[in-house]
């Protein structure tokens, strides 16, 4: 809603630039018109492990996720359906959020062995591990050749 074409200019965040991270399980509730619990990410994580739902991925996810709905962690439900039909509406007026999918990322990660993948860029085509120890940097950039070389090679 925040960055719509239409509306209160004060009610609108126009040059945000968020993303979406979305694990299997979502796609799967949305399939099945299932409901999708809302958490806080402070009341996710796993007493015995340290892990969040951010630092899962996969069947562990699936897990730690249906157990957190089963113990009554979750802050409120809504139908997963209605939850990605306004997310595709928001993509198709503004282009945003943009998305990457979170286990398929992980599986496909040369990167598997340190850990789960958390995020990406932005645009989504760089995809690198990060811990609090490690940081990931994605530095894209364009060279003008010219500027650089003449016919000869100099």
């Amino acid at each position: 809603e925040l960055k719509k074409n239409h509306g209160k200019e004060e009610q609108r965040a126009r040059d945000l630039f968020y993303a979406l991270w979305v694990p299997d399980l979502f796609m799967r509730r949305v399939k099945e018109n299932a409901e999708w619990t809302l958490f806080c990410p402070n009341e996710t994580v796993d007493l015995e492990t340290g892990k969040g739902l951010m630092d899962v991925h996969g069947e562990e996810f699936e897990k730690l996720y249906t157990r957190l709905e089963a113990e009554g962690k979750g802050a409120r439900k809504v139908k997963a359906q209605q939850l990605w039909f306004r997310v595709l509406e928001s993509q198709m007026e503004t282009g945003t959020p943009y998305m990457l999918y979170k286990d398929h990322a992980n599986r496909k990660s040369n990167q598997q062995n340190l850990g789960t993948i958390k995020s990406s860029n932005l645009c989504t085509e760089i995809i690198e591990y990060t811990s609090p120890d490690e940081v990931a940097v994605c530095n894209l950039a364009s060279i003008a050749l010219p500027a650089f070389a003449n016919r000869e090679g100099r």
